[in-house]
């Protein structure tokens, strides 16, 4: 009986070192192209040291899903963030993404939320993993039935062939401009813009906790400019920008008391790197059809805000992507007075309408109880 279990334990192992459904070995059994990554904080470390890309994509969930890449990694491209990301985590990220001599670009989606002094919590398995302990490595990619299963999911993917893959599932990364375009319309009338008032409701409730008690933090200042210095001592190219935000969010921000934490903030990046801004009342914010949820923005916007930052061709094909494309602000030590100048005056026109989005975060920011749970914003799996 002690023998069979051995070996019942041994060919687990290694089907699932064979099957690879993390990018964890080196097994190239099953065409990457056929994986799909659920839980990026259990894969995306041990992902980033296998693949070795030439591009890193950098922070929250909001890149996570506004850029998203299923397999984790494509054409030379990783989406290393992670949800929930903290400063200090994003940090150890780079050191690993440094290790890799391939490493030509990161792409850093900045997220004012982290550098809330509050902003600071920890994760004992994410920490092992990007570690690189092997008794964590051997638990979640070898010894897991989770592991087992994805890998059995990844067969069955390989088995239906690409022909059943959708089609950004194999486009180029960052996607083409055509299917971009084309993924504006199809993507309409999924997300943000079909919530009912009442799940819109649930939704900053449950993000209000991002920005209640919100102190822009000098030490979390401190992990951003010494990661940023790490990178370019590694002369690898880095490009930042200050994600989009939904209408309904800024209004959190503005009402909660906090716009000038906002200033602040952008101020304090200026002085250490330029960026591409995009969170602001710019005509971004109020098109619900570009947000997933109230935090989240699609893949389609996501994708064309990287060819931008790639300074790829960003032809505006269609209205969508004219307005993604005018809502980009490049932003320097140089520029930041009149881009913050231009951004009050945006806020106080849109101050100025009684508005469903301020109506709805006005309402949040009364309600009892609000800014409880992580949402889908948290580090949780």
């Amino acid at each position: 009986m002690f023998a069979l279990t051995a070996v019942l334990i041994v060919c687990g192992i290694a089907l699932t070192w064979l099957l690879n459904p993390y990018g964890a070995t080196r097994s190239t059994l099953i065409d990457p192209i056929f994986r799909k990554i659920k839980q990026e904080r259990l894969a995306t470390p041990y992902l980033l040291r296998v693949a070795q890309p030439e591009t890193v994509l950098l922070g929250s969930s909001r890149v996570l899903m506004g850029m998203r890449i299923e397999q984790g990694e494509r054409d030379g491209v990783m989406n290393a963030a992670i949800k929930g990301a903290t400063l200090a985590q994003i940090s150890r990220i780079v050191d690993v993404a440094l290790m890799n001599p391939r490493l030509k670009r990161i792409i850093w989606g900045v997220d004012f939320f982290a550098f809330s002094a509050k902003w600071n919590f920890q994760d004992p398995n994410f920490d092992a993993r990007i570690a690189d302990r092997p008794i964590a490595r051997l638990e979640d990619t070898l010894l897991s039935l989770n592991a087992l299963g994805d890998g059995f999911d990844l067969f069955k993917r390989s088995l239906r062939g690409r022909a059943r893959l959708t089609t950004t599932m194999k486009a180029e990364v960052p996607w083409p401009m055509g299917l971009i375009c084309d993924q504006y319309v199809t993507d309409r009338l999924d997300g943000l813009d079909v919530g009912t008032p009442a799940q819109i409701a649930i939704q900053l409730r449950q993000i209000m906790y991002l920005y209640q008690r919100y102190e822009f933090s000098q030490s979390q200042l401190r992990i951003f400019r010494d990661t940023v210095a790490r990178i370019r001592a590694r002369k690898v190219e880095l490009l930042l920008f200050v994600p989009p935000m939904s209408e309904y969010e800024l209004e959190l921000i503005r009402q909660g008391g906090h716009w000038a934490d906002l200033e602040k903030f952008k101020r304090a990046i200026a002085t250490i790197a330029p960026y591409y801004d995009f969170a602001a009342y710019n005509e971004m914010a109020p098109r619900d059809e570009f947000y997933l949820q109230v935090i989240h923005f699609k893949a389609a916007p996501g994708h064309q805000i990287m060819r931008l930052l790639l300074g790829t061709d960003t032809s505006n094909r269609n209205d969508d992507a004219r307005i993604v494309a005018a809502s980009a602000l490049w932003v320097d030590a140089a520029s930041i007075d009149s881009v913050l100048a231009s951004e009050t005056q945006m806020r106080d026109r849109a101050a100025a309408r009684d508005s469903r989005y301020s109506r709805a975060a006005a309402e949040a920011l009364r309600a009892p109880g609000a800014g409880v749970g992580a949402g889908s914003f948290g580090a949780e799996e």
